[in-house]
């Protein structure tokens, strides 16, 4: 039987609600994945509420237990106390990419690559996404 949840998923952050949803997947209470991971429950619990900031060190303990890159949490739990930008910003800010790129890594069931790509790798990936230099011409 899945452990009863105690925090509700509207009080939650993106981080608390991916929390919450993995618990019931893993059918473990909060003091487990608490167990699990060597950060305190108390911490865990408020690392899932909404406003809360959880240390980079309590967000890379939880992704080596959840099976996730500790950026991909990193991205959840800042994802809502980041600005939306305005509709005429550049489409291209950093902060919209990373989010970006982690939604649809997500949405495709993708991880992180265990060994960091070359650069010429990312030079090919960024070149494909249309990335250019200011001298281009074209758009």
């Amino acid at each position: 039987m899945p452990a009863r949840l105690q925090i509700k998923a509207e009080d939650c952050s993106p981080l608390g609600r991916f929390i919450l949803q993995y618990l019931e997947e893993q059918g473990i209470s909060m003091n487990r994945l608490a167990e699990l991971s060597g950060v305190p429950q108390p911490r865990l619990r408020g690392a899932c509420f909404k406003g809360t900031c959880p240390t980079p060190e309590t967000l890379r303990k939880l992704a080596r237990v959840m099976g996730k890159h500790h950026l991909e949490l990193y991205t959840l739990a800042y994802e809502a106390r980041i600005e939306k930008l305005p509709e005429d910003a550049d489409d291209s800010s950093l902060d919209m990419l990373m989010r970006d790129l982690f939604e649809t890594a997500r949405e495709m069931g993708l991880v992180a690559p265990k060994v960091r790509p070359s650069k010429a790798k990312i030079r090919k990936a960024l070149l494909e996404l249309g990335f250019r230099t200011e001298n281009d011409e074209c758009a």
